[in-house]
């Protein structure tokens, strides 16, 4: 066999040279058997990579693991190996090589849905099988330290652990029971908000059913989200495998490493100029221009203040953006930014994909009755961001947004924040509830249009 068309083939030092911005397929020569990856599933520049990838006719899943990382790979290969030992349902592994320049390993490809999706789809009663299988790993003597939903795929029969890069050995002894405790708890700690309470209920439950204490099973949630959560709000500021970051002239662009070639290129030529495109809002400080793809706001704000906040990442700009991806990755229903431009004067123009709907306040004006049927959705996610130490800042109901399926979707996130302080994150959720109710007293003078 041979490469296809115009997919390039490449060595293992081609590979190893490519930078975060490579998406294209390639060939790479196995012992004179071609792996044809088709699609780059994860790519950490000069470290690993893995891709979907057509091997000996049919459809796999590889890992490529640079020179100097080997270690990683052999670690990965005898966890996964385990696993498959232990009966616990895991990918098995293909082929294994080693070669100068790198190791490969080739597992199953396992179609299915990530663990999220499958929760979602099919309701909270599929968590009992997840938690299946995670006791199956701590039966087995491992746990999972990277134990988020989606290194679970749902096959339709059953949870199948992924990624087992993550899967270490569980303490033995009197530190068995509290290790599967805070393994728990971080599994909810990285649940999204909408699936976070409905799995500790599930998660106290199995406890229950192990014989295992549960006490303190909250707090380790709350200081294991905090943690990931800070962490995360840090991580959109610097080139990742999520986010791009390159300097032109001085300015610092930040954008969503996915968006396709051709919509990295228009969006960039319309936030340079954004004054090009249809108004929305012109405001003294702040404008809001549109098009059928997106909403560009720009903020003017000048000054030493705005250049002092710049450099701490703390202008309306920069925590629209970091608040965007957060809740993003919260499950939280907001349009996620997906370019950031940063001035040296502390102006900022920011991007996000336009969102359709209809603002709250309009349907408290327009129609009374939907508009207090959605509201207590709204209420529910301003009290799951309070439990998770976020707020709003200013829900009114201009900054909600109702689809077509009634679903709240929030905008407007400049005045968003977070904070690990109990007090503090109480009376920030307290303000956010009292001002969103607000507004019916805002809008109840105003009668129902016929």
């Amino acid at each position: 066999m041979t490469a296809e068309p115009d997919v390039p083939s490449l060595t293992w030092t081609d590979l190893a040279a490519l930078g975060w911005d490579w998406s294209g397929p390639f060939t790479l020569e196995l012992d004179g058997e071609p792996l044809h990856a088709d699609a780059i599933l994860r790519h950490l520049p000069g470290r690993r990579m893995a891709v979907r990838a057509r091997w000996r006719g049919e459809t796999v899943f590889a890992k490529l693991f640079f020179a100097g990382h080997g270690e990683e790979a052999r670690r990965e290969s005898a966890c996964q190996r385990a696993l498959v030992d232990a009966d616990v349902p895991t990918p098995a592994i293909r082929f294994e090589a080693g070669y100068s320049e790198g190791v490969v390993l080739i597992s199953d490809w396992v179609a299915g849905r990530a663990g999220q999706t499958a929760l979602r789809d099919e309701g909270l009663a599929l968590a009992d099988q997840l938690l299946d299988c995670l006791f199956r790993l701590y039966a087995a003597g491992q746990r999972q330290l990277d134990l988020h939903l989606d290194n679970f795929l749902y096959d339709g029969a059953r949870f199948i652990v992924i990624d087992a890069g993550a899967v270490a050995p569980l303490p033995g002894g009197l530190r068995y029971q509290p290790a599967i405790l805070d393994n728990l708890a971080l599994f909810c700690a990285q649940a999204p908000l909408d699936l976070r309470d409905g799995l500790q209920e599930k998660v106290r439950v199995r406890l229950h059913q192990e014989r295992i204490e549960d006490r303190g099973l909250a707090a380790m949630v709350r200081r294991r989200s905090d943690r990931r959560l800070q962490s995360a709000m840090r991580k959109w500021r610097r080139e990742s495998s999520a986010v791009a970051v390159r300097r032109e002239g001085g300015e610092q662009w930040l954008y969503q490493r996915s968006l396709p070639a051709a919509q990295q290129e228009s969006l960039v030529a319309a936030m340079r100029t954004p004054d090009t495109l249809p108004l929305i809002k012109q405001g003294s400080r702040v404008s809001v221009y549109g098009s059928d793809a997106w909403v560009i706001k720009h903020y003017r704000q000048g000054g030493w203040k705005s250049r002092l906040r710049a450099r701490f990442f703390r202008t309306h700009a920069d925590i629209s953006w970091v608040m965007g991806w957060t809740w993003a990755l919260l499950g939280v229903p907001t349009p996620r930014p997906v370019m950031l431009r940063r001035c040296l004067n502390g102006s900022a123009v920011i991007a996000f994909p336009r969102v359709d709907g209809t603002a709250l306040s309009v349907l408290m004006e327009s129609q009374r009755e939907r508009a207090r049927r959605v509201s207590p959705s709204v209420e529910c996610w301003l009290m799951r961001l309070g439990a998770a130490g976020f707020w709003h800042g200013d829900t009114k109901a201009q900054n909600v947004l109702i689809d077509d399926t009634d679903r709240p979707v929030f905008i407007d996130l400049d005045g968003a924040g977070f904070s690990a302080r109990p007090g503090r994150r109480r009376r920030r959720a307290a303000d956010d509830l009292k001002r969103f109710k607000r507004n019916w007293v805002q809008f109840q003078e105003h009668p129902p249009s016929r």
